[in-house]
């Protein structure tokens, strides 16, 4: 009874093999994720997400602030009162004055200083979409080691069951000498290790769970689908290269960093030329004393109040060579900003390059094990299995055969959360979504 149930189990195993090897075999375009687009959404919610667009807003409010005219100054004062008596009416140039002053600097500085504080915006922009683009891969390739690892654990899952049928198997093949204890307890340490790497894997498990938890802040259980498969990957290395240079984040922030540079460049040369001051002033005199020395008429005598308008012009002597030194900075910034764009294509170009390879290499590797190992796996476990049945073949093999099919299980769930991952990497590489995964439940 016990054989024909153990029988029946292998069968059905190979049966599910099968069936695996079949999907497998079919072509894939998009891969229907349940539940991955939710957890995108939810980037936009994350507390660096605020941060980010707090410093935007902060840089667009700055623009105003650099490009605005300095605060007028108001003059309240008195001129020429006589210290021997303090009073208003014992000398005609004696005034109580009220006054304002305006600065103004040259023609097109204040439109030269709005322009460079609008690259901060830029830049501010371009550090919120590379903080977006780092938390998209990140839910990304933690949502697909998520995949790998239930599946993994899925597959022990079953093969914890299986190992319990072949103990007892082992334990009624043992009074008719066709098993010994070495082998019964040899399963038994088995069943131990299967336990032992299901305990890793759920550990693995709750850690990911975690770094999904701080990328989007979602907690509890996450819809993960049971088939991933390999999306339709179709670009060039050179269209790749393309793309990066047009959307990656980094290289838009160093492009923005050299427009400043040259804004800065052109704001120095403006030096050269004066800014103003403008000034207007009311005095206010009151009547001269008839007592005063210098009224003659022997009366209290009224006297006109006084307007007085200046301008101040500041007198660019450029001490030092200014001008010079501050163009020269600007212009060495201008030269290491393009030095870094182009070291960053260089590193793009070379990541991107190597994940083209990875998704080649993984797409190798699959092939292979759909179209020969998996087979073989298979056959292998079909002939054991008979061979066992009827007493040619030990437990020993057929416990390897089944160990074998188990493995290349868990190569095929490897293969789809790497390839998956590169992917993931490469969207990174190049600021751009480059597979759309649809759900009917998330994606109309």
């Amino acid at each position: 009874m016990v054989k024909n149930k153990f029988v029946q189990w292998i069968c059905s195993a190979t049966l599910l093999a099968a069936a695996v090897s079949a999907r497998a075999q079919s072509q894939i375009p998009d891969t229907a994720m349940t539940g991955l687009s939710s957890l995108l959404r939810q980037i936009d919610s994350h507390p660096m997400i605020a941060y980010e667009a707090a410093n935007v807003e902060a840089a667009r409010r700055r623009i105003a602030e650099k490009s605005s005219l300095d605060n007028p100054m108001l003059t309240l004062g008195v001129n020429n009162l006589p210290t021997t008596s303090f009073g208003f009416s014992e000398d005609p140039m004696t005034t109580k004055m009220i006054g304002a002053s305006q600065a103004f600097p040259w023609p097109g500085k204040l439109k030269a200083e709005a322009e460079i504080a609008a690259q901060d915006t830029l830049t501010a922009s371009d550090d919120l979409e590379e903080e977006r683009n780092t938390l998209t891969r990140d839910v990304k390739s933690a949502y697909f080691d998520l995949y790998h690892i239930e599946r993994i654990i899925a597959v022990y899952n079953f093969h914890q069951k299986a190992a319990d049928e072949l103990v007892q198997l082992a334990e009624s093949k043992l009074p008719e000498g066709k098993a010994t204890q070495s082998q019964v307890l040899n399963l038994k340490l088995e069943r131990t290790d299967i336990d032992d790497q299901v305990i890793d894997y759920e550990t693995m498990l709750r850690e990911r769970q975690a770094d999904l938890e701080g990328a989007t802040g979602v907690s509890g259980d996450i819809p993960i689908p049971e088939r991933l498969g390999f999306p339709i990957f179709s670009y060039s290395l050179g269209a790749l290269d393309s793309l990066a240079r047009a959307n990656n984040p980094r290289l838009q922030k160093l492009r923005t960093e050299s427009e400043q540079e040259q804004l800065r460049y052109d704001r120095a040369d403006l030096e050269k030329y004066p800014d103003f001051q403008v000034s207007l002033d009311y005095m206010q005199r009151d009547a001269l004393a008839a007592s005063a020395p210098m009224n003659w008429t022997g009366i209290p005598m009224q006297q006109s109040n006084m307007i007085s308008l200046g301008v101040n012009i500041e007198l660019p002597l450029n001490y030092n060579d200014k001008i010079g030194a501050a163009r020269g900075e600007a212009a060495a910034m201008e030269t290491a900003e393009r030095a870094e764009e182009r070291a960053v294509e260089l590193e793009l170009h070379t990541k991107l390059e190597t994940d083209l390879a990875k998704l080649r290499g993984i797409r190798g590797k699959y092939t292979l094990l759909r179209d020969e190992i998996y087979p073989t796996a298979r056959q292998a476990l079909q002939t054991t299995t008979a061979d066992y049945t009827f007493d040619k073949s030990t437990l020993e093999e057929a416990v390897r055969a089944q160990l074998e099919l188990i493995h290349r299980e868990h190569d095929r769930y490897e293969l789809e959360a790497e390839y998956n991952k590169t992917i993931a990497d490469m969207e990174y590489l190049t600021g751009i979504s480059l597979v759309i995964y649809t759900s009917k439940s998330d994606w109309k």
